[in-house]
Formats: structure tokens, C-alpha cells, sequence
């Protein structure tokens, strides 16, 4: 068999290669432009229900959307799909995973803070972002100042799972939203080198210089061929910052090694007995619809909210402009070590799907 780097066709230079090539100020006049950008025109709620709603389950669930003031108690869904009775209602905590719609859970809280009347705290990224936390104490006072917010409090802080009732704290609303692990990866691959993302870390971290043209000018395929470039290789037994199940892992020493059985089987574990919603990107509505029924204390009104608000608008679902599209044989490459990652993935789109379909099943028959 040939070898990967021999088989993948080389990259014409792409139109983002360009960007890299003009000055900082004309780069920052561009991401000015695209901030006052108007928002894309989007669909009614009401189009996008009738799009996309099929069968008596969808029917069930539009109904359930038409009485916003229902609650999860009436829906009458219990545990293990529903665990939300479990945790402190006045703190929801959200883990932000890398290049997985945080943005836009972020902005959809801002959205609907007002009438769900709670307040929306986002911890702003940090030079290097901390997930494992190895330390005992370190977690205790981390967790410790996150259950002193005043009210109804939804907290956005990117780290992995800690377990609050261990230092005898009162655990939090745990959610969070997941991505296709491959496309997680090629989308983090992109967005380090997005021109609005460098500048905006420059702002925030003016001592940081610029990264270097080749580096921006770098795509996947090559970096692939490379068997010397560590920034694309995801290696099974070794640490991978950030990877999905590190987040639901926690802070044993396994967590951080990619494709970790111990880790993988410590994350469904957790997810399964902390998480009350572990969104899907890929699958939106549906996370919408599970987060607003189980978690009405803070999602009432988000489908509505997403789809009036958000919909269509590319700043504040905060996407890349300048991603291209990458070769099905670099995708297929770069799955081969993402095995695990796949079963994880796959386990909580069942899981989700499970909650979803409790929805209908709760709802009294008409």
C-alpha cells in the first residue's frame, strides 16, 4: 500500500494564504467589516418546525414547544434520563469543549437570561488553557468559588469534570455540548490560525507575537505528511490536551491519554451520573429541545430564541470564515486513531436520543 503522504494530492495555495501575506491593520479592517456585517437572513421558528418536524414524535414535541410554561415536572421524566432534580438549581455549570459551540450556547444564555431572569457568567479564555487539574486542593478551591454565585447563575468555565459533592459542595447543573471528534479536530486545526482569532488573542495577550507565515499557511493534508509535525498527530497512549473525553474523564491520571479505556469508561460513567444534557452539535434541534425540557430553569424558550436571534448569523455562532475543505483521504487518515472517540461520541448520541424520545413519551396523549 502506498503511503498516505504519497497518495494525497498536493494544495493549491488557498485564497486564505493571501490573508496571511497583507499587514495586521488590513487584516483587523477586514474583521471590523465582518462584525457589522448585518445577520444572515434566517427562517421563522415557525418554517423551521414545519421543515423539519415528521411523524407523531416531532408532532408531540411541537406541541410540548407551545406551552412555554410547562416544567420538568410536568414533563414527567425521571432519573437516569433526568437527573437535573439532583443538583443545585442556582448554578448551572456549562464545559465549554474547543471548537464545540460554546459561542453559541454562550450568546444563547445572554438571549434568555432576561426572561428566565438568572445571569450568565463566561470566564475569559486564558493564555494556556488549564483542563486537568491533578491537584485536590486546586479543584476544591476552584469549585469552591463557582458555588458562591449570588442567584441564579449560569457559569461557562472550560475544565474537566470535578466532583463537587467530594468536598461537600452541592453540584452544579453539569452540561455540556460534544462535535464529531474528527471534525472537532480539523476545526481546531483552522481556527488557530483564523485571522479574527489571532487578533483578538493579541488583544487580550498583547505580549504574544504573531505566529510565524508558515505556520498560517499550513494546511491538514501537509502537516499529515509531516510524520515529524506533533500538531496534527493524535496518538493512542499519549497526552492529547483537550480531547472529548478528558473533559468528562476528570483528573485521574488517565484522563489526559488519548484513547484511554480507563478513560473512556470513567467518562460514560460520568456523564451517565453528573451530566444532566451532553448536547450534539451535529445534532442541534435536538439538543435544543432536551436542554429546554429538562433544564426549563434556564432554557425555557431556547429553540424559539436560537432560531429568532441566532440563526444564520456566522459571528455569533462564531464560525470560520476561512476553514477550506479538507481531502476525504486526510479525513480518513486522521480517524484511524480516533476509535474510542468514535464509541464515546456514539454513546452519547444514543443518550441523547434517549432523553429526547422521553420528551414525547412524557407528554399526555391528545
Amino acid at each position: 500500500m502506498r503511503r498516505f503522504g504519497l497518495r494525497m494530492t498536493l494544495r493549491s495555495q488557498r485564497i486564505s494564504d493571501l490573508v496571511t501575506a497583507v499587514c495586521i491593520p488590513i487584516t483587523m479592517v477586514m474583521y471590523l467589516h465582518m462584525m457589522l456585517l448585518p445577520p444572515v437572513s434566517q427562517p421563522s421558528y415557525s418554517e423551521y418546525r414545519d421543515s423539519t418536524a415528521s411523524g407523531p414524535f416531532a408532532e408531540s414535541v411541537t406541541a410540548a414547544d407551545d406551552e412555554p410554561t410547562q416544567t420538568s415536572d410536568s414533563l414527567r421524566v425521571g432519573p437516569p434520563l433526568n437527573i437535573t432534580g439532583n443538583a443545585d438549581e442556582d448554578l448551572l455549570l456549562m464545559t465549554p469543549l474547543l471548537r464545540c459551540g460554546a459561542t453559541t450556547v454562550r450568546n444563547l444564555l445572554k438571549f434568555l437570561k432576561k426572561d428566565n431572569h438568572f445571569e450568565v457568567v463566561s470566564k475569559p479564555p486564558k493564555k494556556a488553557e488549564v483542563v486537568h487539574i491533578p491537584n485536590v486542593e486546586a479543584q476544591n478551591e476552584l469549585a469552591s468559588k463557582l458555588v458562591q454565585q449570588e442567584g441564579p447563575t449560569a457559569v461557562l468555565q472550560s475544565f474537566s469534570y470535578i466532583n463537587f459533592t467530594q468536598f461537600n459542595l452541592t453540584k452544579p447543573i453539569h452540561i455540556s455540548v460534544v462535535r464529531e471528534p474528527v471534525e472537532r479536530a480539523i476545526s481546531w486545526f483552522y481556527h488557530v490560525r483564523a485571522p479574527f482569532q489571532l487578533i483578538e488573542r493579541h488583544n487580550r495577550f498583547p505580549e504574544t507575537s504573531f505566529p510565524t507565515r508558515a505556520f498560517l499557511k499550513k494546511d491538514l493534508e501537509t502537516c499529515l505528511k509531516d510524520r515529524r509535525d506533533r500538531e496534527c498527530r493524535y496518538i493512542p497512549g499519549k497526552e492529547v490536551l483537550g480531547h472529548t473525553i478528558e473533559f468528562f474523564c476528570g483528573h485521574e491520571p488517565f484522563c489526559p491519554i488519548f484513547a484511554s479505556p480507563e478513560g473512556f469508561h470513567r467518562a460514560k460513567e460520568v456523564v451517565e451520573k453528573e451530566f444532566a444534557v451532553v448536547g450534539i452539535l451535529e445534532e442541534w434541534p435536538k439538543t435544543l429541545a432536551v436542554l429546554e425540557h429538562y433544564i426549563p430553569r434556564y432554557f425555557k424558550g431556547a429553540t424559539e430564541a436560537y432560531f429568532k436571534e441566532m440563526h444564520g448569523n456566522k459571528i455569533l455562532t462564531n464560525q470560520n470564515f476561512y476553514k477550506p475543505q479538507v481531502e476525504e483521504k486526510a479525513r480518513e487518515y486522521l480517524s484511524r486513531n480516533f476509535t474510542i472517540e468514535f464509541e464515546f461520541y456514539d454513546f452519547l448520541k444514543q443518550r441523547l436520543d434517549r432523553q429526547y424520545r422521553a420528551i414525547a413519551a412524557s407528554l399526555p396523549s391528545t
